[in-house]
């Protein structure tokens, strides 16, 4: 997905329940002999009958399909209609012809392909010219290059649903095979190129249905970061997680390259900043996206925050807890009641304390229900993963039964872990059929107690990250980049704005730079400016500590080109760290925290965020970096001012959100015990004008 959203004309926001639901819909090249196009006009005309709607074919070549009389053109629509879904090649012309005959549709949904997906000038025009087609006839438009897979029939199951939003129809479909297993699907939107209708849209209303319990993504490229941030937030307040893979990388751009925060940006690991911050589940594979979707349609929201392991194995009880461990979710110990209650079954020898091997042997006693009530006891203990040794007949068995027994009556989330046979050996389908999500691998349960565990309706920090949300300003359609502030004006713009530097003065000759030198006191450091990469184009000394030395090396920087001088004082001591806003060409704001110094951009050790930015995600993002160690004192060394490194971090996110900048760099940003101190600046202004929204 690559259309910016600038050339996208806006309209108002969709009624999609009547996509869902139409009273009347046309299928332009209906069919009921050929292929692909007979199964989805019979999938429009089954809409129509379960809804009530009327079902137009349009083909001038068949007299009826399916039974119902044709019309040879949209221009003899006895009445506009809510969908009008074109499978044919020529649906500019169609539109046009409908718009000139008075005919409207709600909706219109464009099969064919040969669109911005191309990748060409020429196919990005012709899609605006569609998109233009059909506004003309007051309608909103899905795809091109979609299908009517969002009309398939659904089977009526029990539970909670899951709701499927893919870019790609085929990469959606295997998530709508949980319906195999009794997990119900509430709607699917395969989208398409989205030329108008977007992922987020559909997420938005998905999220909002009563009877969705999780929606999941396949995601190539998201249109408009203020619309996928609008329905992150309403998923937030609905309590609806959103489950996703994001595929494909795109470039932050050459305009964002300008300084080391431009190049640390990254743009997916911005989006990974952004899925954390509100909430969204990534996964990998869509296998991953299917079993986290399943596990969160059908558990219970964990009361708690512990993971525990009860497996027939020890060696699989260490695997599993590894992984757990490995994935940053708790394992805590088990209370000392919950231990000695669980010593009255499983002999000395196995381990109990979390993870819990109840030795195999005992399972064959009638203990397992009561092993695993004990363990699900525990107020510690919010999620519990349960290994099922497939391979052994007897001990599987037992082991499901234990399982069966405990979970009709179970208030935490029980995630059985099927290891062994591929094919449906005895107890698998049991397991299904009792409600329970199945996993066929380690990682699949892991990933979905995860998800379990950051449940919006459980995670305070992502349902004050969605009410911040709704008070900022909108994400700029386009980054439009003004005047650049080198070192010495944007110390200056900074230092206006609260920010703390050390103590400086401009000078334009070496005479002038011993004056300045002078009068902030030695030592100093004397920089060429003007040019770009200071330190390599040799236009930076430290610690110069009299008039002598910093004549010298004034007049060896003008002389290798500098076009003038900053002179500053030599500020020691603390950790060097870079800080700095970069913005995104979708999801806007960025704001960087990382390692800092001239090795800033070999290093790469930064941590990301997008607006909006509270104290809680600052610290989050200073103890990701791998020299957080450096910042609480090493080696017996004093601990930095965090206070004043965290309000300076917030700085930044307030300057973000008032939109005057596109880009920012301090580094570095020498932070010491007792404040912070910025020792080299960049930044870029927004264009004057430049607007959002």
């Amino acid at each position: 997905m690559t259309r910016e959203p600038e050339s996208r004309p806006a309209a108002e926001t969709p009624a999609l329940e009547l996509f869902y639901a139409p009273r009347s819909v046309a299928v332009v090249g209906a069919h009921d002999t050929r292929g692909g196009l007979s199964q989805f006009t019979n999938g429009a005309l089954q809409l129509c009958r379960r809804t009530g709607g009327v079902f137009y074919p349009v083909n001038p070549k068949l007299a009826a399909v399916y039974g119902v009389p044709c019309i040879a053109s949209v221009a003899e629509l006895p009445e506009s209609v809510d969908v009008l879904c074109i499978f044919t090649g020529n649906a500019i012309g169609i539109l046009e012809e409908a718009a000139a005959a008075g005919r409207t549709a709600r909706f219109v949904m464009v099969f064919a392909n040969g669109f911005s997906e191309l990748q060409t000038a020429d196919g990005v025009a012709k899609e605006e010219r569609l998109l233009a087609a059909v506004r003309a006839v007051g309608g909103r438009l899905i795809g091109p290059n979609t299908n009517l897979n969002a009309w398939d029939p659904r089977m009526e199951l029990p539970g909670r649903k899951i709701a499927v939003v893919a870019q790609s129809g085929s990469q959606g479909r295997p998530v709508v095979e949980a319906q195999s297993v009794g997990v119900g699907i509430s709607y699917w939107a395969p989208t398409g190129n989205e030329a108008d209708l977007e992922s987020a849209d559909f997420i938005e209303f998905f999220v909002a249905d009563p009877a969705t319990a999780v929606v999941c993504g396949y995601i190539e490229g998201f249109t408009s970061g203020q619309r996928l941030r609008e329905a992150a937030a309403s998923a937030i307040e609905h309590r609806t997680p959103l489950a996703v893979v994001k595929v494909g990388r795109s470039s932050a751009g050459a305009v964002m390259a300008r300084s080391h925060t431009g190049h640390l940006a990254g743009s997916d690991e911005v989006y990974d900043a952004f899925f954390e911050q509100y909430g969204v589940i990534r996964v990998d594979d869509i296998d991953e996206l299917t079993e986290v979707g399943v596990a969160l349609a059908r558990c219970p929201v964990p009361a708690a925050d512990g993971v525990a392991v009860m497996s027939a194995s020890g060696g699989t009880a260490a695997h599993v807890a590894d992984l757990t461990a490995d994935a940053g979710l708790p394992i805590p110990t088990l209370l000392p009641e919950t231990r000695a209650a669980l010593r009255e079954f499983i002999p000395a020898e196995f381990r109990i304390d979390n993870p819990v091997d109840n030795g195999g042997p005992s399972m064959f006693t009638g203990a397992g229900p009561r092993m695993w009530e004990i363990v699900l006891g525990d107020p510690q203990i919010g999620v519990l993963l349960c290994p099922v040794p497939a391979s052994t007949p007897r001990l599987t068995r037992a082991v499901v039964d234990a399982i069966l027994t405990v979970a009709p009556t179970a208030t935490k989330p029980i995630l059985p872990i099927w290891l062994g046979p591929y094919d449906r050996s005895d107890g698998y389908d049991d397991l299904w059929a009792a409600g329970l999500p199945v996993f066929r691998n380690v990682r699949g349960a892991v990933l979905a107690a995860r998800a379990l565990l950051g449940h919006p309706s459980r995670n305070a920090a992502v349902q004050e990250t969605a009410k911040l949300a709704r008070a900022l300003p909108p994400i700029p359609r386009e980054v439009v980049a003004g005047e650049t502030l080198q070192e010495s004006a944007a110390t200056r713009w900074l230092q206006a704005r609260g920010f703390t530097f050390a103590e400086n003065a401009d000078a334009s000759t070496a005479d002038e730079a011993v004056q300045a030198a002078e009068r902030i006191g030695y030592p100093v450091v004397v920089k060429g400016t003007g040019v770009a990469h200071k330190s390599e184009a040799g236009l930076v000394a430290t610690r110069l500590v009299g008039p002598e030395q910093v004549r010298a090396a004034a007049e060896g920087m003008l002389a290798r080109g500098a076009h003038g001088l900053l002179v500053a004082r030599h500020e020691t001591g603390g950790v060097e760290l870079l800080v700095g806003l970069s913005t995104d060409p979708v999801l806007g704001p960025v704001v960087v925290v990382g390692a800092g110094g001239v090795t800033a951009e070999a290093v790469r050790d930064v941590a990301r965020s997008v607006l909006p930015l509270t104290a809680d995600r600052v610290e989050t993002m200073l103890s990701r970096l791998r020299i957080a160690p450096l910042l609480d004192g090493w080696r017996g060394g004093a601990p930095v001012d965090r206070e004043a490194l965290i309000d300076t971090v917030l700085a930044l996110g307030a300057l973000a959100e008032s939109g005057e900048v596109v880009e920012l760099d301090i580094n570095p940003l020498l932070v010491r015990p007792d404040g912070v101190v910025g020792l080299d600046a960049l930044v870029r202004l927004a264009a004057a004008g430049a607007g959002r929204g």
